[in-house]
């Protein structure tokens, strides 16, 4: 059984949004963490517009879902 392959983008932005969560929850509480992960990904899509004149929505669900992931896994610990 051959099973489906992420993206090398979406596994990015789902790497970095982790990433990001992580760096920011060693300063803040964890909403305050994930709000900067979600602020960052739509900035980033912000700027990517600016050069490519598209929003990349799903770019932005992969860098929250990161951040989320770890979110959750340290909520259920």
């Amino acid at each position: 059984m051959k099973l489906p392959q992420l993206p090398q983008d979406k596994a990015n932005h789902f790497i970095y949004g982790a990433l990001i969560y992580l760096l920011a929850s060693l300063i803040l509480e964890p909403w305050p963490s994930i709000f900067i992960v979600m602020s960052l990904a739509f900035f980033k899509e912000f700027y990517d517009v600016q050069k490519r004149s598209d929003f990349g929505i799903l770019d932005f669900i992969a860098t929250t879902l990161g951040g989320l992931t770890i979110l959750i896994s340290q909520t259920i610990n």
